[in-house]
């Protein structure tokens, strides 16, 4: 039974993927963490104690945060201290803070994975393999759309489509709006001369981005330590 501490336990995304692991035959909530003030201390997410922030938490397999990209970082320090394998959902990091946790994760495995959606996965593989056989004559650009309250901008997501597609050939712009209540959208053009291909991934609920975190703590148990992303989680091989 693997043995999961989820921090950002009170957050959306955290409730989505508390209950989300709590349905998991193969592994178990031993707790949440929250920070100090935060209402769900001292109550319980889909069963498991919350806990606040600094306590000392029980044993574990793995971590998973879905907090912000300050306290994730501040987790992935103590992560690395005790070789706790780590899967962070969190996004907007600086690149600076991205270079910190490629060191950290020389001495504990880390999957940064700011979208834990199947179709993302799947997105960043065609986006990819689209660069590379369509090559020089067509040019790439990636759009995303999310609600108007989300703080980073670009998205984690749109970023890293973007590395991937210029790890094959030409580096995208991005363009992002913040409107309404949109869940999230991504789209990726390759612009001809004559012809457009365009990739698009659309989430119609929250879940979509909570699905994949039980796949995520099964591929980082047992990896060397590293900095693994959405395509090593989708092709493990």
């Amino acid at each position: 039974m693997i043995r999961v501490i989820l921090f950002g336990a009170g957050g959306r995304m955290g409730r989505l993927v508390a209950a989300e692991l709590a349905e998991q035959g193969d592994m178990t909530l031993v707790a949440g963490v929250e920070i100090q003030g935060h209402p769900d201390i001292a109550s319980t997410t889909s069963g498991a104690p919350v806990y606040t922030d600094g306590d000392e938490l029980p044993e574990a397999d793995v971590w998973v945060d879905s907090s912000l990209a300050g306290p994730a970082l501040s987790h992935a320090r103590k992560a690395a201290d005790t070789g706790m394998p780590l899967v962070i959902a969190a996004t907007g990091f600086s690149h600076e803070e991205e270079s910190e946790l490629e060191q950290l994760a020389g001495q504990c495995p880390i999957l940064l994975a700011p979208n834990l959606s199947v179709g993302v996965g799947v997105l960043h593989h065609l986006a990819g393999d689209a660069a590379r056989l369509l090559g020089d004559d067509f040019e790439p650009g990636v759009f995303e759309l999310h609600h108007s309250a989300k703080r980073d901008s670009p998205s984690g997501t749109a970023l890293r489509l973007a590395e991937q597609i210029a790890q094959e050939g030409t580096q995208p712009g991005i363009a992002s709006l913040r409107a309404g209540g949109a869940v999230g959208e991504h789209r990726v053009h390759f612009v001809g001369p004559d012809e457009e291909l365009v990739l698009v991934h659309r989430a119609w609920s929250r879940r979509a981005f909570s699905r994949g975190a039980p796949g995520a703590v099964r591929f980082i148990v047992g990896r060397k330590p590293g900095l693994y992303t959405l395509r090593d989680l989708f092709n493990p091989d």
